[in-house]
């Protein structure tokens, strides 16, 4: 499975803002080009489109274009004027002091008319469900596509303050706060009153493919200049539209035509080598890196043998990451005690040490501060980093002292599980720009770190494309082994959403026996990538027949689910109190807002008939007693037939 993307650059950024006499900004703005990228366009700049970035959009901010694009050998320039379009959000008092130096704006795009598709290609890919389109599409002859919005528009709750506009344009997760305050009503006709703005919305899936919009339709509503969308943000039932009315008269139910793109297949570029060879790009010049199993758990165990195991003795080992990874070519560190007397644990109990400095002399990373700035080296840990680690490990990243972190052991007294003080620390490796990679000896591979939005998961360096591409369905399910017909239906079940959503398909689930095998199992069986959130259980043993997986502690049950944010969909099948806690939490976290408002299914039978009978009818008690959301009562399927899955999405995500 590959990886799509599309050819564009990362987001320009403001260089200097003047506000004019009608109250809009012109801005600077200055857009990095990568060597490929400007390799790719050179010559080509008519082919180049700047896109908005989509946050502003929803919130009505416009921003367009003013100037032609000036191509430099590293980095392109543009003028582009912001205003404010949407009177109910009134962000524009706030802009002068937004759109400041540093800002993101938007990104270039490159597209080209050679990989455009036409009405004839469009049609067949459709067709062959490799994407999904709004309902009620058409295709002009040229290979348009007209998009139609939901009958649904987005209103704030109340005004943004200027603090929290700044969170949702300049934060990584400041969309999630915008999610949170951007409610949508159900409308009976999407009105664009004159001079002003409308953020609707529709449904569409693209795996391999980017749309670009045109916005020049001044008839039907002009899109504002958030014109892309690219094959890993465009799956769902949320994609965000937002028009504008130029002319002096309503446009009742606006739509937009666009234009869809072949992406660009991402080339895995991971190279394995050899345990007895160098590879042709050292990784300390920045290129792949890849530790093979074997010769990586043959030297943690070179370097550990005849040294006691005990919390204290925490290895901790520096790697330039050039040629062979043996133990000759690492300097190692062992915090040695005399007697168990003075391990860790005791001194954390009686503070026998007087300061931090002391404390962190206590460890092995204190090697790190030896270490160059920019020396960009590999680091081996025994175990995962705790807290003083962490720290020391984080101030070595900062000066480039070391790149990459390889570890043996997930936990001292937990396995292969971690905490959720670990997944944080995970979080801020990922943003120091440090790979981590996990000698996993229960799964016999070298695992790497993997963050898919605000979620990270282990894998084989050959997953991660299909991992990064896919979308995902969640599967949540008993422990319990499943009557063998159940079974068939589930199976059923998954070869009818790979029939809708086509082969970039993920399924995940908890990682347990039951059902939770079972789905594993079918996706496996069907080609599809499997993922697993394993829990740390008595009752439960693991499978390890994940392509994808993270794992927590007992204690971060309620934060593993979080890690459940990268499913597009949630399948429940029969099961008990574990999938029960599941469902609530699932509709409490669409409820705020955290994750999208998806259809939900309920699947499978018992001996008496639909298994969540009872639960489906205090949901619509719940409802009708303005105690829950409406939309219980009508984006939920309770079935145990695999035939109506396909057609109950394709009514409430109102596919073609």
């Amino acid at each position: 499975m590959h990886a799509f993307q599309t050819p564009q650059t990362a987001d320009g950024l403001v260089t200097a803002a003047r506000q004019q006499a009608d109250g809009d900004l012109e801005v600077d703005v200055r857009i990095p080009l990568e060597p490929d990228f400007a390799a790719m366009v050179s010559g080509r700049a008519k082919d180049l489109v700047f896109a908005a970035r989509s946050r502003m959009a929803r919130l009505g901010i416009e921003a367009v274009p003013i100037s032609e694009v000036q191509l430099d050998k590293n980095e392109a320039h543009v003028r582009v004027r912001v205003s404010a379009n949407l009177e109910e959000y009134d962000v524009g008092r706030h802009l002068p002091e937004v759109f400041l130096p540093g800002l993101a704006v938007g990104r270039l795009v490159f597209c080209p008319e050679e990989r455009r598709l036409r009405s004839e290609e469009l049609f067949e890919e459709a067709n062959r469900h490799s994407l999904q389109l709004p309902r009620d599409f058409s295709i002009d002859s040229n290979g348009r596509f007209i998009i139609r919005p939901h009958r649904r528009v987005y209103g704030l709750l109340r005004p943004l303050s200027k603090e929290e506009l700044l969170v949702i344009l300049t934060q990584f997760d400041g969309r999630e706060l915008l999610n949170r305050f951007q409610i949508a009503r159900q409308v009976e006709h999407v009105i664009l009153p004159p001079h002003g703005a409308v953020i609707t919305s529709c449904s569409m899936f693209l795996h391999r493919h980017y749309a670009v919009l045109v916005p020049d339709e001044e008839q039907s509503g002009r899109h504002l200049a958030a014109v892309v969308l690219d094959p890993i943000s465009t799956r769902g039932t949320g994609i965000f539209l937002e028009f504008r009315n130029p002319t002096d008269r309503p446009i009742i139910n606006p739509y937009v035509p666009a234009e869809l793109y072949h992406a660009l297949p991402v080339e895995n570029r991971v190279q394995v080598s050899a345990p007895h060879t160098e590879p042709d790009e050292p990784a300390i010049a920045g290129g792949p890196f890849c530790p093979e199993y074997g010769a990586t758990r043959r030297t943690f165990a070179s370097l550990e043998e005849g040294v006691p195991r005990s919390y204290s003795n925490r290895l901790v080992a520096t790697y330039a990451g050039v040629g062979e990874l043996s133990p000759s070519t690492l300097q190692r560190f062992w915090r040695e005690r005399e007697s168990t007397s003075t391990s860790i644990h005791d001194v954390a109990a009686t503070r026998d040490f007087t300061t931090t400095e002391d404390l962190a002399q206590r460890f092995g990373t204190k090697i790190l501060t030896d270490l160059p700035d920019d020396f960009g080296g590999t680091v081996l840990l025994g175990y995962f980093p705790n807290l003083v680690e962490h720290v020391q490990i984080c101030q070595a990243a900062l000066r480039g002292a070391i790149r990459r972190l390889v570890f043996r052991r997930a936990s001292y007294g937990h396995g292969s599980f971690f905490s959720s003080n670990d997944h944080s620390r995970l979080a801020d490796y990922a943003a120091l720009g440090l790979k981590v990679y996990w000698c996993n000896e229960d799964r016999e591979h070298v695992a790497e770190h993997v963050f898919r939005g605000l979620r990270g998961y282990f894998m084989e360096p050959k997953n991660i494309e299909g991992f990064r591409n896919s979308l995902v369905v969640a599967v949540y399910g008993s422990a319990a082994p499943l009557p063998e017909v159940e079974g068939e239906r589930l199976r059923a079940l998954l070869a009818e959403l790979k029939n809708l959503f086509g082969d970039d398909l993920a399924i995940l689930t908890g990682g347990g026996p039951g059902a939770m095998q079972l789905a594993t199992e079918a996706a496996l069986g069907l080609d599809l990538l499997a993922g697993a959130n394993y829990i740390e259980t008595i009752d439960q043993p693991t499978n390890k027949q994940a392509q994808f997986y993270q794992c927590f502690q007992g204690r971060s049950r309620h934060v593993r689910q979080r890690w459940f944010e990268i499913s597009s969909f949630q399948v429940f099948c029969l099961g008990g109190l574990g999938t029960l806690e599941e469902v609530g939490l699932t509709l409490t976290d669409m409820k705020l807002g955290v994750i999208e408002q998806s259809p939900l299914v309920f699947f499978g039978n018992d001996d008496e008939g639909l298994y969540w009978r009872h639960l489906i009818d205090q949901f619509h008690l719940m409802a009708d007693a303005k105690r829950a959301p409406e939309w219980l009562k009508d984006k939920v399927l309770l079935t145990a037939d695999p035939g109506e899955i396909s057609e109950f999405y394709k009514r409430i995500l109102e596919l073609g």
